[in-house]
C-alpha cells in the first residue's frame, strides 16, 4: 500500500507536521542535518515499528517530550503509533495489534544507505537478512517454519550451554531438521530468481559488472542436516552452540569470480546493493497487487549522472513508491515531465515544494 500521508508529533528534531505523498516518486532535499534522513526513518516506522538507525524507539522521541505519535494513512488502511518511556502502542484501523510482524506485513519497506553496504562488504547475516525480508512478504510458508527453527535452536543451544539433559539433544536434532529443510529449499530457490532477475532485466543498471550469486548452505552439503548435527554433536557441546543450520547460512556474492568487496569500487558497490534491493522489489512487487515502499538515503553520493538516470528509469519500471533524499534540490533528467512530489526539509520543519 502507498503512503498517501504521514502526520508526525514530536518525533526527533522534526516540528509536528502533516505531509501528502506522491503514491510514486517523492524527493526530500536539505542540508545534512537538516531532519531528511529522520523524515525517512518516520515513514519506516509507520511500516515497521521499527527504526533501520537504532533498536531503541525511545531515542526517537523529542527531547522536549515523554513521547512521540506517527500517523499513516495508506490506501486501504490507517496505522499509527505511540512510543512512551515504556510501551509501544501499534493501532491498524483503530484496533490494537501485539505483533509488529502484523504491521509489517500491510506494507514492504526497504531501506537503501550507507549501512546497506554491509550487504556486500559484511557478515552473511546481512545476506540472510536480504533473502528472509523477501521470503517473509511472497511466502506464505516461511514465518512459520522460521519460528519453528529459531525455537528449536534456542531450545538446542540451552542444553549445551547448560551441560545437562544433554540426552534431548536428540530430540531438538529431530525437531529443527523440518523448518530447515523448507528454509534451506526457500532460500536457495529465490537466491537463483535473483541472479535470474539481474541477467535478464537488470544488465543495463549492472553495466560492465560481471556478477554472479550462490546459496551457500551453513552446514556440508555432502551430508543431511540431521547428520551433520550428530557428527559435530561433541564440537557443539564445547563450544555451547549450534554450529550448523540455516543460521549459517551465506549467499557468495562474486565478481569475475572473486568477492564484489575485493573487486569493484565503492561507487560500483553502491550501484550493485541498489540493484539487488530493487531485484527483490521486483519479486515481491509481482506478488502483490500494491505498492511496496522503497527509501533512499542520499542517492547522489558516489553515483553518476548516467547511473542515476538509469536507476530512475529502472525504479519506474516497479510497482513502487520511493522517498529519495538528496541535498540539491536538481530534479533529475529522468524524471523531468514525470508527476512526483518534492519537500525541503530544514531546521526540522518540513514544507512541500512547486516546481515548474
Amino acid at each position: 500500500m502507498s503512503l498517501c500521508q504521514l502526520s508526525l508529533t514530536d518525533f526527533r528534531n522534526l516540528q509536528s507536521t502533516t505531509l501528502d505523498f506522491h503514491p510514486g516518486i517523492n524527493l526530500i532535499y536539505g542540508e545534512n542535518g537538516s531532519g531528511k534522513t529522520s523524515l525517512l526513518e518516520a515513514i519506516h516506522i509507520c511500516c515497521q515499528a521499527q527504526s533501520f538507525r537504532q533498536h531503541h524507539l525511545v531515542k526517537c522521541i523529542s527531547h522536549e517530550s515523554n513521547r512521540f505519535l506517527i500517523f499513516g494513512k495508506y490506501e486501504n488502511y490507517k496505522a499509527g503509533l505511540s512510543k512512551s518511556d515504556k510501551r509501544l502502542d501499534i493501532r491498524v484501523n483503530g484496533e490494537s495489534i501485539s505483533r509488529q510482524s502484523e504491521l509489517a506485513r500491510l506494507t514492504p519497506v526497504k531501506i537503501f544507505n550507507t549501512d546497506t553496504f554491509e550487504l556486500l562488504t559484511g557478515p552473511p547475516e546481512f545476506r540472510r537478512r536480504y533473502l528472509d525480508w523477501c521470503l517473509f512478504h511472497v511466502e506464505q510458508s516461511y514465518n512459520q517454519n522460521w519460528l519453528n527453527f529459531r525455537h528449536a535452536l534456542r531450545q538446542r543451544n540451552k542444553l549445551l550451554k547448560d551441560r545437562r539433559d544433554l540426552h534431548l539433544l536428540e530430540y531438538w536434532d529431530d525437531f529443527i531438521v523440518e523448518p530447515s529443510t523448507v528454509l534451506s529449499y526457500l532460500r536457495g530457490k529465490y537466491c537463483e530468481n535473483i541472479a535470474a532477475i539481474l541477467v535478464a532485466e537488470l544488465g543495463e543498471l549492472l553495466g560492465e559488472m560481471d556478477i554472479s550469486l550462490e546459496y551457500q548452505p551453513g552446514w556440508n552439503i555432502s551430508q543431511g542436516l540431521l547428520e551433520s548435527l550428530q557428527v559435530n554433536r561433541q564440537r557443539d557441546i564445547r563450544s555451547g552452540y549450534t554450529g550448523q543450520g540455516v543460521h549459517r547460512d551465506n549467499i557468495i556474492i562474486l565478481s569475475q569470480g572473486r568477492p564484489v568487496k575485493d573487486v569493484l569500487s565503492r561507487g560500483q558497490l553502491k550501484r550493485l546493493t541498489l540493484v539487488l534491493l530493487i531485484a527483490v522489489l521486483k519479486i515481491v512487487s509481482s506478488y502483490r497487487k500494491n505498492p511496496t515502499i522503497l527509501l533512499i538515503d542520499d542517492l547522489k553520493a558516489e553515483i553518476d549522472e548516467m547511473s542515476e538516470s538509469i536507476i530512475y528509469s529502472a525504479l519506474s519500471s516497479i510497482n513502487l513508491q520511493t522517498f529519495i533524499t538528496n541535498i540539491s534540490q536538481g530534479i533529475p533528467a529522468a524524471i523531468k515531465g514525470k508527476e512526483f512530489k518534492m519537500f525541503h526539509v530544514e531546521h526540522g520543519m518540513i514544507k512541500p515544494r512547486k516546481f515548474s
